[in-house]
């Protein structure tokens, strides 16, 4: 991000070293060539088709996933993470993201704004194109009717809550109930994706 050490050091690094690494870096590779081919994309879905959505953009609820306090525990902890520190683990962001744009059905640039604002390896082209996967209307995205289970994924990938409790240290205490039903969320992000898609 900081221009520190070469795309071309790294990539020779990873390839020998961590294929899952050099896959990343494709991906920022990929993210760019998108962004200069296509610079739309700042300001506007990938997919035009996408651009029928009504978006609710609640700032009531935008304003809680800020601060995380959406009452689902990854979401939040990686909301607080980024808040505190400027960076977030990148399956907290997916979730997050996904958090954002289906269980509350708010603009993905909303998002990706706020991360631009807080992120200290912000870098334009994959913070809009990770965004825009997440919210299903980029190249190559996520398909609409794919909305992370927050639940399902604390158990996936903190099992034993150790990244929570890290950034949540009252989640023992008894901790609050989610802002939304994850069941009811999913239902109507699809509805209004499927009713916002443009033919």
């Amino acid at each position: 991000r900081f221009g520190t050490v070469s795309i071309r050091k790294l990539v020779n690094w990873a390839s020998n070293k961590n294929q899952v690494f050099l896959s990343e870096l494709i991906w920022r590779e990929f993210f760019m060539q998108i962004l200069f081919s296509f610079p739309k994309v700042v300001t506007h879905n990938f997919k035009s088709a996408y651009d029928g959505i009504e978006w609710r953009n609640n700032e009531e609820d935008f304003q809680r996933w800020c601060s995380g306090t959406t009452g689902y525990p990854m979401v939040d902890a990686g909301m607080r993470e980024l808040n505190e520190t400027g960076y977030m683990h990148n399956r907290v962001r997916m979730v997050v993201a996904s958090f954002l744009c289906k269980h509350l059905l708010i603009n993905w640039q909303w998002g990706e704004a706020y991360f631009a604002e807080k992120l200290l390896d912000f870098e334009l082209s994959a913070n809009v194109g990770n965004w825009q996967w997440a919210a299903g209307t980029g190249c190559d995205a996520a398909p609409y009717f794919r909305v992370f289970n927050p639940e399902i994924q604390l158990k996936k990938f903190d099992e034993k809550g150790i990244y929570i409790r890290k950034w949540i240290p009252e989640f023992d205490l008894g901790y609050g109930k989610p802002m939304i039903e994850h069941a009811f969320a999913r239902d109507r992000a699809i509805a209004t994706y499927k009713a916002g898609i443009l033919k």
